[in-house]
C-alpha cells in the first residue's frame, strides 16, 4: 500500500519517515505534503492508497481536502491525525468520509500500524451492504471482535446516537448503564522495552495477554467494560448508576485502580499508567469521556512518579509558548560551540526547570526541541556512524516523561564533555571493563545498550572509543571473540555447528559461518576437517 503524510509540522512528518521499516511491513511512503493545497496536487501525481491527513493546516486545512476529494476520483483512504484541542474537527472529518483518525499526543508506531490494518481490513471485504449483512449472519462466531470494534467506534465518536447504543447493548449484552459514566485509558509503561521480551512479529500478545488477566480478576466489578484500542492502550468504560455518592465513586475507582496495578505487576512484571476522564451524564458522552482521558497525557507528560492523571476543567492549557524557550536552545548551542560543556547542562538543568514549572510547551514541542539538540550534540561528537544517531534519536522520540528526556540529553553532554577532557585513562578503564564483560557474557544475547548501560556511557560514544582503543567495531569484536571460543568446542568433536553456534552465543546459524569464514577463511565444518584432522 502506498502511504502519504500530510501535515504542517516537520516533526511530525520526519517522524513517519524514520519511526520504522515500512518496506519491511508492506507499506510504501510515496510522498508528503506540508499542506492541503499541495496535498492535492501531489495526490493526482502520486495516486496513494492512505494519507495521513492533518486536520489543522495553512492555505487549506484538513478538512476543505476532505470535501474536494468527495468531488475526484481518488479511491484513497484518509486517516485524520488531530491535536487533543480539535475534537469537534475530527467529529467533522469522519462526518467527511475519513475513515479513522489517531490523536497526536498518541503518535505511535503501533497507533500507525493499527490504524493500517483496519483500513486493509476495510480494502479487503466486500461492498459495505453484504459486509454488515455477513456480519449479521456471523455475530454469535464473532461477538466478542465485534464488541470490540463496537466499543472502539463508541469511543472515538463514530456511534452518534441513543438507539444504535441501545440495540448494540442489547446485541452484545453490555453492562453499561447511566448516569455517571467514566472513561480510564490504561497506558503501558516504557512500552518500547516491554515488549522486547516478545519474539519478533508476536508483540501484539502483550495486549492480548493483559486483556485476558484483567478480565479474569475484573469481574466482581460490576458496569464495566474493557477492551483494546491499540497494542500500547487499553480503555476501561466503566459507570455507577446505582451510586450517587462521589466518595463512594471515588473509592471503588481508586480501589480499581490499584486492583489492575497489583495484579499486572504480580503476573507480567509491568507497570501502566491511567489517564481518568471526569463523569459524564450519558453513555452517548462516552467519546468525550474518552477524549478527555486523551487529553490529560499531556498532564501525565511532566510528572516524574505518579502514575494517575485524573482530567480537570482547564488543566490543559494551551501549549503555544515554544518561543519563549527558543532562547535556552540557542543559549545551550553557543556553549556547545565554544565548548563550553558545563555551562551548556547548567542551561540545560535550567530549561527543563521551566518547562516543568510552566507546562506550556506540549509534548511535540519539547520532543522536537530536543531532537534538534540531539543532533547538535552529535554533531560535536566525531565520527558517529547513522545508525547510532538514529538510536539515540529514537531513545528521544519514545520518551514518555520529560524527566526522561532531562536524562538523556544530560548524558550526552556529560559525554560530549568526557570526549573534550583528557581522561585516556578514564576510558581505558572503562573499555576494559566492556572487555571483561564480553568474556564473561559472551554466550548471553549482548546488546550495544547493554555494555553502554554497564559502563555509564552514552552509545554513541562507547561505540567511537572502543574502536580507538580496540581497532574494531563492537559488534565485529563480540562475534570474534565467539567465534575464538567455538574453536574448543569444535576441537572436541562432540557437538553439531548449530548446537557450536547456539552454545557461544550466535543468534543464528548463518551469522556464525559469515563471521568464522571471514575470520579463518573457511566455514567451520571444513575448518575442523582441514585444521583439526577430525
Amino acid at each position: 500500500m502506498k502511504i502519504m503524510i500530510v501535515d504542517d509540522e516537520s516533526f511530525i512528518r520526519m517522524n513517519f519517515k524514520t519511526f520504522v521499516d515500512w518496506k519491511q511491513h508492506g507499506y510504501y511512503l510515496v510522498g508528503e505534503a506540508a499542506n492541503g493545497k499541495e496535498a492535492l496536487e501531489k495526490m493526482d501525481e502520486l495516486h496513494p492508497d492512505v494519507v495521513f491527513l492533518d486536520i489543522r493546516m495553512p492555505l487549506m486545512d484538513g478538512l476543505e481536502v476532505l470535501r474536494q476529494l468527495r468531488h475526484t476520483k481518488h479511491s484513497c483512504k484518509v486517516i485524520i491525525l488531530s491535536s487533543h484541542n480539535e475534537f469537534e474537527y475530527a467529529q467533522e472529518a469522519l462526518r467527511l468520509g475519513a475513515c479513522d483518525y489517531i490523536h497526536k499526543p498518541n503518535l505511535t508506531q503501533s497507533a500507525v500500524f493499527e490504524a493500517l490494518e483496519r483500513v486493509r481490513t476495510q480494502v479487503n471485504h466486500q461492498p459495505v451492504g453484504d459486509h454488515l449483512v455477513s456480519l449479521q449472519q456471523n455475530v454469535e462466531k464473532n461477538r466478542n471482535e465485534l464488541k470490540t470494534l463496537f466499543l472502539r467506534d463508541l469511543a472515538v465518536g463514530v456511534v452518534r446516537h441513543e438507539w444504535e447504543i441501545e440495540q448494540k447493548t442489547k446485541l452484545y449484552d453490555l453492562k453499561l448503564k447511566q448516569p455517571n459514566v467514566l472513561c480510564i485509558v490504561m497506558l503501558i509503561d516504557q512500552y518500547d522495552k516491554v515488549k522486547e521480551r516478545y519474539n519478533k512479529g508476536m508483540e501484539h500478545l502483550l495486549g492480548f495477554s493483559i486483556l485476558n488477566i484483567l478480565q479474569e480478576v475484573l469481574n466482581r466489578y460490576s458496569e464495566l467494560e474493557l477492551f483494546l484500542m491499540s497494542p500500547n492502550e487499553l480503555v476501561i468504560i466503566k459507570t455507577y448508576s446505582g451510586i450517587r455518592s462521589m466518595n463512594e465513586i471515588l473509592e471503588e475507582r481508586w480501589g480499581l485502580i490499584r486492583k489492575i496495578e497489583k495484579t499486572l505487576k504480580q503476573f507480567l512484571n509491568i507497570q501502566v499508567s491511567f489517564l481518568i476522564s471526569g463523569l459524564h451524564a450519558r453513555l452517548l458522552d462516552i467519546p468525550k469521556a474518552y477524549h478527555e482521558a486523551q487529553e490529560s497525557a499531556e498532564i501525565l507528560f511532566y510528572e516524574d512518579r505518579s502514575n494517575v492523571v485524573v482530567y480537570e476543567p482547564g488543566s490543559i492549557k494551551e501549549l503555544n509558548d515554544k518561543a519563549s524557550f527558543t532562547l535556552f536552545e540557542q543559549r545551550i548551542r553557543k556553549e556547545m560551540d565554544e565548548k563550553n560543556v558545563s555551562s551548556a547542562i547548567s542551561i540545560v538543568h535550567e530549561m527543563f526547570a521551566a518547562i516543568k514549572e510552566k507546562r506550556s510547551l506540549g509534548r511535540h514541542a519539547t520532543l522536537e526541541m530536543c531532537v534538534n539538540l540531539h543532533c547538535q550534540i552529535q554533531s560535536h561528537m566525531k565520527e558517529d556512524s547513522g545508525e547510532e544517531d538514529y538510536n539515540g534519536m529514537q531513545e528521544i522520540m519514545s520518551a514518555e516523561r520529560l524527566e526522561h528526556l532531562h536524562l538523556l540529553l544530560i548524558q550526552e553532554l556529560e559525554s560530549l564533555q568526557e570526549s573534550y577532557t583528557d581522561a585516556a585513562t578514564s576510558t581505558n578503564y572503562k573499555i576494559k571493563r566492556v572487555i571483561d564483560y564480553i568474556h564473561q557474557n559472551y554466550n548471553q544475547d549482548l546488546t550495544l545498550n547493554e555494555l553502554a548501560g554497564y559502563v555509564s556511557l552514552n552509545n554513541s560514544y562507547l561505540s567511537r572509543i572502543f574502536k580507538e582503543q580496540t581497532g574494531s567495531m563492537l559488534i565485529p569484536y563480540i562475534n570474534g571473540y565467539r567465534v575464538k571460543k567455538s574453536l574448543e568446542l569444535l576441537k572436541e568433536g562432540k557437538l553439531k555447528t548449530y548446537e557450536i553456534a547456539e552454545k557461544v552465543g550466535f543468534n543464528s546459524i548463518d551469522n556464525y559461518y559469515i563471521s568464522f569464514k571471514k575470520i579463518y577463511g573457511l566455514p567451520p565444518n571444513e575448518y575442523r576437517k582441514t585444521s583439526m584432522g577430525k
